[in-house]
């Protein structure tokens, strides 16, 4: 790894991918966790999980665990984005990718290197069970009888939202024996052409100009929404809000879902459409490495004071006018649960410092870049000879050299300014094993979002 020292680093790297207990994994700044991930993810050859503190750096890890591990499947498992025991529920656009992994990881999934990415907040929050999202799919293929009420009806129990015209995840649209539908789990929406009640033909087609793309032979759907209304679930949840609340009174939300329709907001009473709840612990194989973002647990407990301080104040003063929050243990995790679910799994600890060691300690040797802080201080230093000059010594000393840019036009734009001061001829590398394998004398640009700092 860092240090250079190439049978340290290769030992250092098979306990961090086949240890069986916790780890903290030290000397190990942002950006350069991706790298070690995608290392062992690898190495592992199976689905592993990264918990980021918050959604911004989520996406920030995304990007770079890419780069580092071009052709791995990326799993992403959003928090909902709306606040606890808001009037309304995750954006649709959030509640499909939920549903779409927790649907893969409901199916299971073959052995072979996957990472899920989730955050703190993602993690507190209870999902269905299991075996409700397992049951909630519908498939056909090219020559199979399909009854257009069974279509409409599957897509009212499961969240989709008719439109005139299909152009996002879980809308569809009925024209006759045509059905538009947009899967929550795919790239494109599907266009299902019936001949009376037998599917002729299946075709993706562009969102945008509506025309067709390719001919498929099947098509799944999966949920939309983390609420499944059927006919169970609607007097689960009338006997479950009145046990809860009492009577309704005029409730529009109780109104509307004994009705079998859907209201917003209608997901923080999720425990009341299911016999249980679940986690996302409950979807993952037992042996899945869970790492946590440094800060995680920070970030965790931040959440569940922002959760008792929500429930708190709609107890107080909503009640009155028809918002029954549910209390909070039933909706999320508590730090003790949090604790015991990692207790019993692989986990592995990120911190970009370099604590005191200890047997569960993993120095990892890495060290924030030089920011050049001093230079810029100073107006008679030309920042860009500087790096030059910087970089000119790396390279002297044997180190790789990558300049990281946010963007394709800013790696280019640096490239300029570098060859005016006399690097020239800087390629542009397109993922982590294109650079290694390039002459480790000649520096290289790349595109990925490392920590500046």
């Amino acid at each position: 790894m860092a240090d250079g020292n190439t049978a340290n680093a290769a030992a250092r790297m098979r306990r961090v991918a086949d240890d069986p207990g916790g780890l903290d994994l030290i000397g190990a700044p942002e950006g350069f966790d991706a790298l070690v991930m995608a290392d062992l993810v690898r190495a592992r050859k199976n689905l592993a999980v990264f918990v980021a503190r918050d959604g911004t750096r989520l996406s920030a890890f995304v990007d770079s665990f890419r780069f580092f591990a071009q052709g791995v499947e990326v799993l992403p498992f959003p928090a909902w984005d709306c606040l606890p025991y808001d009037r309304v529920g995750p954006s649709a656009g959030v509640a499909a990718q939920r549903m779409a992994t927790l649907s893969r990881l409901a199916e299971g999934l073959d052995r072979r290197p996957r990472l899920l990415v989730t955050t703190s907040a993602a993690l507190l929050q209870r999902v269905p069970p299991l075996e409700a999202v397992k049951g909630a799919g519908y498939s056909a293929r090219a020559g199979a009888t399909v009854q257009i009420a069974d279509l409409e009806r599957y897509f009212a129990v499961n969240g989709y939202q008719r439109a005139s015209t299909v152009s996002e995840k879980g809308e569809f649209a009925i024209r006759g024996g045509v059905i538009d539908v947009f899967p929550p789990g795919s790239d494109e929406p599907v266009r299902l052409d019936l001949f009376g009640d037998t599917l002729e033909s299946i075709r993706a087609f562009d969102p945008e100009t509506q025309r067709s793309t390719r001919q498929l032979k099947d098509v799944s759907l999966l949920p939309v929404s983390e609420a499944l209304v059927d006919k169970a679930a609607v007097s689960r949840f009338r006997s479950g809000y009145l046990e809860a609340f009492g009577a309704p009174g005029d409730d529009p939300l109780y109104a509307a879902i004994s009705e079998g329709g859907r209201r917003a907001g209608m997901e923080h009473y999720l425990p009341l459409f299911y016999p249980k709840m679940a986690s996302l612990f409950d979807y993952l194989p037992a042996e899945a490495v869970i790492a946590l973002d440094h800060l995680a647990r920070d970030s965790r407990d931040e959440r569940l004071a922002m959760i008792d301080d929500a429930y708190e104040s709609r107890a107080a003063t909503e009640r009155r006018i028809h918002y029954h929050p549910l209390e909070p243990s039933r909706l999320y995790l508590d730090a003790e649960e949090w604790d015991k679910a990692l207790a019993g799994r692989p986990t592995r600890r990120f911190s970009a410092f370099h604590e005191a060691e200890s047997d569960a300690a993993v120095d990892l040797g890495a060290r924030a870049g030089r920011n050049f802080s001093a230079e810029r201080k100073l107006d008679s230093v030309n920042l860009f000879a500087a790096t030059v000059d910087h970089a000119r010594k790396l390279s002297a000393a044997g180190k790789r050299v990558l300049f990281a840019s946010w963007s394709e036009g800013s790696s280019e734009r640096l490239g300029h300014m570098l060859a005016d001061h006399g690097l020239k001829r800087l390629p542009l590398a397109p993922y982590w094993d294109a650079a290694k394998a390039a002459d480790p004398k000649n520096p290289q640009r790349v595109v990925l979002p490392l920590d500046a700092g």
